[in-house]
């Protein structure tokens, strides 16, 4: 976890209401305030999320960096709050959101993982450059106490082991990025038009239960990456989004309804040559 975090106490620079997350300091602070919200809920188990972001001012010259970096961190948790009970707790430290789901296991924590997993890639893919900074790499894990683990501050070093992660690919400014960026601008125009959003990046890994979905033998035969799932909607890049062949046989397949984004050819290229 990052140790640029504030002392104990309500945010202020953020949008979000003031009683939505508490900001905490320390391992030690936070595991206080949780086994303080065990004991007064009367509740004896509890499962936890972890997402770890770097963000740096990525060259940029900031009068207020920490408090620019702690905007990225909380305007990506303004999507993800809403994603847990308003009973859940919710705590910042540093570049790290914490999820303390009351009542919940292993197998609860697990489900929560990958809703906030696929909520946040579409969050960062969708940073406005002038409101935050979009993080170098990310990761996600989950753990629960007292099954498996014995107290809440081990549950919160099992939690923070990276299950799922994503790293932003490295850049130079060179005529070669400029051209790619004019690309992604064309592409972007192009998903406008055809009604879906557009992803120039996409993550490396795949949680368990999206590559039983779609196999990567499928996945390549089809070319298209599945991205997640809410409900009975799958998500899937694509080069194409209007190919009715490739969605119609996704369904066929899945038996769930297929939600295309355009994908940067290229970019999906890569991912489905390590989708194996």
């Amino acid at each position: 976890m990052c140790k640029e975090a504030t002392s104990f106490s309500k945010h202020e620079d953020i949008t979000l209401p003031t009683n939505s997350y508490e900001v905490a300091s320390t391992i030690h602070e936070m595991t206080n305030s949780m086994q303080l919200a065990l004991t007064t809920t009367c509740i004896h188990k509890v499962a936890m999320v972890v997402i770890a972001l770097h963000v740096t001012d990525q060259g940029k010259v900031h009068h207020r960096r920490l408090s620019r970096i702690d905007q990225s961190v909380c305007y990506l948790l303004e999507s993800l709050r809403p994603l847990v009970r308003k009973t859940d707790k919710v705590y910042v430290s540093g570049c790290s959101m914490i999820f303390l789901l009351l009542g919940a296991n292993l197998e609860g924590g697990r489900i929560v993982q990958e809703r906030l997993w696929d909520a946040l890639l579409w969050r960062v893919h969708s940073i406005p450059e002038d409101e935050a900074w979009y993080p170098q790499n990310m990761a996600i894990g989950h753990s629960a106490f007292p099954e498996p683990c014995q107290s809440i501050k081990e549950c919160i070093t099992e939690a923070s082991k990276a299950r799922i992660s994503f790293e932003t690919p490295s850049t130079k400014a060179t005529c070669k990025q400029a051209t790619q960026q004019t690309k992604d601008g064309e592409l972007s125009a192009l998903a406008r038009k055809f009604g879906v959003p557009y992803l120039s990046l996409l993550p490396r890994k795949l949680p368990a239960k999206l590559q039983q979905l779609v196999s990567p033998q499928l996945a390549q035969e089809l070319h298209c990456y599945p991205l997640g799932r809410e409900r009975d909607i799958l998500t899937v890049a694509m080069s194409n989004p209007q190919d009715h062949t490739v969605l119609d046989r996704l369904r066929q397949e899945t038996g769930l309804h297929i939600f295309p984004v355009l994908a940067n050819p290229r970019e999906l290229q890569t991912v489905l040559e390590q989708f194996i």
